[in-house]
């Protein structure tokens, strides 16, 4: 009888698979045996140096036997956003065993066999009966406890004549709207006075593409068992949306989700019946039994832009025993780093937890040791880590909104050094109107003026917020998006806002780059210059002329460009400068990997350009079992070479 293996390889491990994989072990139709294996692919210079986790079955039986049992499995193993790849092959021996593989909680409460009951309006299925596959019946979350069939008609009911509807109590509250949902009090992202997106919760996935715009891995990811929030751009086409939607669909960008519990998928049916494709939704961030899970596209691949949850790996002997970094506690013992998310700080605080500015290239550092942790090559400062490492002379990109943004290199020696800081732009359009009219040799800015005088009124009516990061990407599209944008797009009754966000701005040039269908665009300038600093141990010593990339805009502007070639020509250029640095110094020192990190890679025009461009040349590297920016630099901190303070 022929042996074969069902092999899933994923980004990072899944404790639903291993727990599926303990279930078939004790199945008695068949002689299974299982396993967990965590590769390294190093297999050639280009491939990508990133962790396998590889979960298996193996078994023997007949042909048409094994066929059914394959159509079962495919079943079961729902798909996950980390799931690299799965397959079926033949094997002679085998490489598994009885054993139960170890780990974390499982919280999936549906599955194939309960989702489609709930899920149906006719089934007489409550969300507290049981089922015997996954026991979701005894993993309810707070806000559904209590509530039987009646109870759901009657939130719907209210859901349907307009009423806001809040489900829970405190701090789990979860509040569902046909209306935009007013956040009072959100828990926001205070480190750079962002504000939360509005939360929307399709209830019928079928038309998802009628009201925003969804590609094929963006669909994939909200339709997996993790049910993440993804940043989708509303679908302007106006023919095809509703009056509801051309009312309420006004930003840019909204946190789209599918629903992710017993109730919702409940709430979810009876609201898709009547019509309803979709709705607004609250969730917050953290409750006492479950996380709010966003990610991002980067790199072929998705990656948290926030850890929410703890986590556990092993790891070389780091320089320190401990590190707080935000709500992030990590430590170290046996060979083991332990990150604990202080998740009471997180949801119950009346203190904002404030973001701590690292000193210099410290934080660029961080993500570079966090990422490397995710590869197995371990990489050394100074000899300090094992000395067996494949990857030796780096580069490292981080952009960040939260920490200084900068480009950072290490040789082969150890040594490291910051090659480009992100440019330090001025706290307001005043400030910036005087210094674009004092370095304006070609008198672009003067024309500019002349042609545009209301979008030079906007631009000295704009601030940046009093804690924001000036030497950050999201600063600098805000600046661009001044220049670039219709008048109308900013502006209200001829003013700009005074609670505008350069959030908010570069949400908008971000999504006026993705309207543009092209692959050319023109080339605009992100000239080096110096940094002239009066600090002798400045770690810094070269930026980017943000005065000529504005002129540049402001030129092709002049000239008649579409805005949004424009706004694309902006990411564009830009990478394709990092790509031609990045080059150089290859040449300089030799680069053998390219770590990128940070908040400002969740404008994915901005990723998917970099990427195309460096993929070619280097292997990237993507700490996928962290995120961009918080516990990544957290258990980072742990390598960084520098005494605690």
């Amino acid at each position: 009888m022929p042996k074969i293996c069902f092999n899933f390889h994923c980004y990072r491990d899944i404790p639903l698979y291993a727990d599926l994989c303990n279930l078939y072990l004790a199945d008695n139709r068949f002689d299974f045996t299982i396993g967990h294996l965590i590769n390294h692919d190093q297999k050639t210079k280009h491939a990508q140096f990133e962790q396998v986790h590889t979960y298996f079955l193996e078994v023997e039986g007949l042909e048409a036997e094994l066929g059914d049992l394959a159509d079962e499995i495919a079943t079961k193993f729902l798909y996950s956003i980390w799931l690299k790849s799965a397959e079926v092959i033949t094997i002679e021996h085998r490489l598994g065993t009885k054993n139960c593989l170890q780990h974390h909680v499982v919280n999936q409460r549906f599955c194939s066999e309960c989702e489609p009951k709930l899920s149906d309006i006719n089934a007489i299925y409550d969300i507290s009966d049981n089922c015997q596959q996954c026991f979701g019946h005894k993993k309810l979350q707070d806000y559904e406890l209590g509530f039987k069939q009646q109870d759901i008609c009657d939130v719907v009911d209210k859901i349907v004549q307009g009423k806001e509807v809040c489900l829970g109590e405190t701090a789990n509250q979860i509040y569902l709207s046909l209306n935009s949902i007013n956040l009072t009090n959100p828990i926001q992202d205070f480190e750079n006075q962002a504000r939360p997106l509005q939360q929307i919760l399709f209830t019928h996935p079928q038309v998802i593409t009628s009201s925003f715009i969804v590609n094929e891995q963006q669909a994939l990811a909200l339709s997996s068992f993790e049910k993440p929030f993804i940043k989708l751009a509303p679908n302007k086409n106006l023919d095809a949306i509703s009056e509801h939607e051309k009312q309420h669909l006004i930003a840019s960008y909204y946190d789209v989700t599918f629903a992710d519990s017993r109730l919702l998928i409940k709430i979810a049916a009876l609201l898709k019946h009547k019509g309803i494709n979709w709705l607004f939704i609250n969730k917050p961030n953290i409750t006492k039994t479950s996380n709010t899970l966003r990610v991002t596209w980067l790199d072929s691949a998705w990656v948290q832009t926030k850890t929410l949850s703890d986590i556990s790996i092993e790891a070389p002997l780091p320089r320190h025993d401990d590190n707080r970094y935000l709500q992030y506690d990590v430590s170290y013992k046996k060979n083991v780093l332990s990150c604990h998310i202080d998740k009471h700080a997180e949801v119950t605080s009346t203190t904002h937890i404030a973001s701590k500015p690292l000193a210099g290239i410290d934080a660029a550092i961080c993500a570079m040791h966090s990422g490397l942790l995710s590869t197995g090559c371990i990489t050394s400062a100074k000899g300090f880590f094992e000395a067996t490492s494949t990857l030796k002379k780096l580069a490292c990109i981080y952009f960040s909104s939260q920490q200084s943004s900068s480009v950072i290199t290490q040789n082969e020696q150890g040594d490291i050094n910051s090659f480009l800081q992100l440019p330090i732009l001025p706290q307001n359009g005043v400030e910036l109107i005087q210094e674009l009219t004092s370095s304006d040799k070609n008198t672009i800015f003067k024309k500019y003026n002349d042609a545009f005088p209301d979008t030079v009124t906007l631009v000295s009516e704009f601030n940046l917020a009093p804690n924001e990061r000036l030497d950050s990407l999201q600063a600098f599209m805000a600046y661009a998006a001044l220049i670039v944008l219709p008048t109308e797009e900013i502006s209200s009754s001829g003013h700009i806002s005074p609670h505008l966000l350069s959030q908010e701005l570069a949400n908008k040039f971000h999504a006026l780059a993705q309207t543009y269908q092209g692959n050319n665009a023109p080339r605009i300038d992100f000239p080096l210059c110096a940094i002239n600093s009066d600090d002798d141990f400045s770690v810094h010593n070269r930026s980017i002329n943000w005065r000529k990339t504005l002129a540049s805009l402001m030129s092709f502007k002049l000239a008649g460009a579409n805005p949004a070639i424009l706004a694309f020509g902006f990411f564009d250029s830009f990478t394709d400068y990092l790509s031609n640095w990045i080059d150089h110094l290859e040449q300089q020192q030799g680069i053998d990997a390219v770590v990128l990190a940070g908040s400002d890679f969740s404008y994915e025009v901005l990723a998917n350009r970099l990427c195309i461009r460096l993929g070619k040349n280097y292997p990237l590297v993507v700490n996928r079992q962290f995120d961009l920016d918080g516990a990544n630099i957290a258990i980072g901190g742990m390598y960084l070479a520098k005494r605690r303070r």
